[in-house]
């Protein structure tokens, strides 16, 4: 249960960077999971990495929360 809390803030968290990762020229994954640049020296489009980081966050909540539904 308690894996499914964390999955749950881990994908909530995910979600929040993806829309700050938005509005960057390019991104780069780094430690902090994210650097984002305003020139062309990251790795991938700002919109794309974004929305990369919004899908997997919302996977990953839905998820937990349907593990979290099932355990008894």
């Amino acid at each position: 249960m308690l894996l499914s809390f964390v999955a749950m803030a881990g994908g909530f968290a995910l979600i929040f960077r993806g829309i700050e990762v938005i509005g960057c020229q390019t991104v780069s994954l780094s430690r902090s999971l994210t650097t984002c640049y305003s020139n062309d020296f990251g790795a991938l489009p700002g919109p794309i990495a974004g929305g990369a980081l919004i899908t997997v966050g919302v996977v990953l909540f839905f998820v937990a929360m349907l593990r979290f539904a099932t355990v008894r």
